[in-house]
């Protein structure tokens, strides 16, 4: 599991991933939405359309590379309890301190985590994930468990801010053995 520091520099210097999930260290990841190509066919029967008429590279990739931002700038606002906001780069790089300096790391590693994941399905660099509606959670008992199948290996987790794993204190999470457990907890 990465830390806040790591899963940043995921996101703004290079993309280094784990040791479960490798990187492959080129550019971070919002450089990488940023900078992404517009993925669209080309004017039918030859056609041609006028300069400027698109845009440089893909909405949905702006999209996020834009919410990631501003909700960068928020969070590092709010942690140093301050109305005065950064520049998001600079705002997410003090985001790891400033979780630190406001005790609030697990739920901020979470925040951050959840960026770095979804930025990851934006680029295609990662399945997205699937919600398991007729599966309760095994700690919470919430239906809010959410799976993935990366590279034949499956997991899931909870998604409930109120969950903690007796173990970890965190939302529940389940691979190898104890993902086979959900499948009896199936609600009709």
């Amino acid at each position: 599991m990465q830390t806040i520091h790591e899963l940043v520099a995921d996101l703004v210097t290079r993309y280094s991933g784990d040791a479960e999930h490798p990187g492959d260290g080129g550019p971070g990841l919002i450089e990488r939405l940023d900078t992404l190509g517009l993925r669209t066919r080309q004017p039918a029967n030859g056609g041609r359309t006028p300069p400027g008429s698109r845009p440089p590279t893909s909405l949905e990739a702006v999209s996020w590379s834009e919410r990631v931002k501003r909700e960068a700038v928020r969070l590092d606002a709010e942690l140093r309890n301050s109305r005065h906001e950064q520049p998001w780069l600079r705002a997410l790089r003090a985001i790891a301190p400033g979780a630190e300096n406001a005790d609030r790391v697990p739920e901020v590693r979470r925040t951050v985590a959840r960026w770095h994941g979804t930025v990851l399905t934006v680029l295609g660099l990662r399945g997205p994930s699937v919600h398991f509606r007729q599966v309760l959670c095994l700690t919470c008992g919430q239906r809010t468990v959410y799976g993935r199948a990366d590279d034949d290996r499956p997991r899931a987790w909870c998604i409930n801010d109120a969950c903690a794993d007796e173990e970890t204190g965190e939302p529940a999470r389940y691979e190898g053995p104890r993902i086979y457990l959900l499948t009896e907890n199936r609600v009709s």
